[in-house]
């Protein structure tokens, strides 16, 4: 070799550093990959149904701002909710309470045609004889008890059985201040009126909350 060649070339060694920062990053993409594939997925699987925007009492005429679609995750349980995939049920009647926030039970709502008729009463309820957050949209057994005769109580008689609260009329905080009580409006069938009437000649009433979910 001569004295005048040059010295060979050599190649220096990539950092491990960059090693670690490449296989970091090939990481980070198939994170991101797995992760937006199962959104998407989950995505596909949701369904559009509508929810009720307010409390809906039984005999309401559905209006546009009664109801909300929501995109969920139903499963199998999607075939008992009213579909929001196409236009909103409006004109159908509720045939029976749905809270605000609860999904639209198809079997909730029937067309104007096959509306059962209603009748509203009011019914007068002392204090501690009623629910102290009864609202429109619950339902309530209705019972009357006879005033005392001959120094002996009679015993408690069921009047209706749930019943429909449509509304509670506390006069504008006069009645409940004064704790006389509330009236409350109940929507019965025409041949339940003349009942609900008399017993509140006859006796006191008292109403029992039906849970939710309870026949």
């Amino acid at each position: 070799m001569s004295e005048h060649s040059s010295p060979r070339a050599t190649r220096l060694p990539t950092p491990r550093w960059l090693d670690a920062r490449l296989v970091l990053g090939m990481l980070l993409v198939l994170t991101s990959v797995v992760v937006g594939a199962r959104v998407v997925a989950e995505a596909d699987d949701s369904v559009p149904v509508w929810a009720a925007a307010r409390d809906l009492a039984p005999g309401a005429n559905l209006a546009t701002g009664d109801l909300v679609a929501r995109r969920l995750r139903l499963d199998e349980g999607a075939a008992r909710y009213v579909a929001a995939s196409g236009a909103a049920p409006t004109g159908f009647v509720v045939v029976r309470p749905v809270g605000a926030g609860e999904l639209l039970p198809a079997g909730a709502l029937i067309e104007p045609g096959q509306a059962a008729e209603r009748r509203l009463v009011t019914v007068p309820v002392e204090r501690f004889h009623y629910p102290a957050d009864l609202r429109a949209g619950e339902r309530v057994d209705v019972y009357r008890t006879k005033p005392p005769e001959g120094g002996k109580g009679a015993a408690p008689a069921l009047v209706v059985r749930a019943a429909n609260v449509a509304g509670v009329d506390d006069g504008g905080g006069r009645l409940a201040t004064g704790g006389a009580g509330v009236g409350v409006v109940l929507s019965v069938a025409p041949d339940t009126v003349t009942r609900v009437v008399a017993a509140v000649q006859e006796g006191e009433i008292d109403l029992v909350r039906v849970p939710a979910g309870q026949p």
